[in-house]
């Protein structure tokens, strides 16, 4: 997950110096804004996305050196650690700050379950302001395969005060093969 003041074009300018080739990207009038660079061998991919709707920039490394390549580029560009941006997430005070830390902490996080960040989706589920529950459903998207997602988007569902934020989780659940429940 790159830090904000991270661009693409300095995504771009680590790539080059590696010479690794660009293989695609997007205009610059579409959106998500997208570029994919292969390295020299040709072996591993690295994917630079804009996320518009979460405002968030990452990178995907995937191939026989991705290890490698997510090394060069986290000692290059200033990137969030799954620990900085949990830590976010547990001290955001203000909506916008939880929302935010919420979309970096799912983001970043590992593909199975972490207890300190299930018991903060726990909390969040209950945070009295519709805007960051609503926030956390979308960040939980990220997080499909934990199975606290499909309980805290049943008990928002049943439960929520908000009509806006019952029905995302009833779309959530859906996005997540579940039945309706009745």
């Amino acid at each position: 997950m790159l830090k904000r003041d991270v661009s693409r074009d300095q995504v771009g300018y680590v790539a080059y110096d590696k010479k690794w080739h660009i293989h695609s990207a997007t205009r610059e009038s579409e959106s998500p804004q997208r570029q994919v660079w292969v390295t020299k061998d040709g072996g591993t991919v690295i994917t630079f996305l804009e996320d518009p709707y979460l405002e968030l920039r990452y990178l995907v490394v995937q191939g026989a050196q991705a290890a490698e390549a997510a090394q060069i580029l986290r000692s290059a560009l200033p990137c969030w650690t799954i620990e900085e941006s949990f830590e976010f997430l547990r001290t955001a005070r203000t909506s916008d700050e939880k929302i935010h830390a919420v979309y970096l902490t799912a983001a970043s996080a590992p593909s199975n379950e972490d207890p300190q960040i299930v018991t903060a989706i726990q909390e969040l589920a209950r945070d009295r302001h519709a805007d960051v529950r609503q926030a956390l459903l979308v960040a939980m998207g990220y997080l499909a395969s934990w199975s606290i997602v499909r309980s805290v988007a049943r008990f928002l569902k049943e439960n929520d005060p908000d009509h806006d934020v019952r029905r995302s989780a009833e779309h959530l659940l859906e996005g997540l093969g579940l039945p309706k429940a009745t």
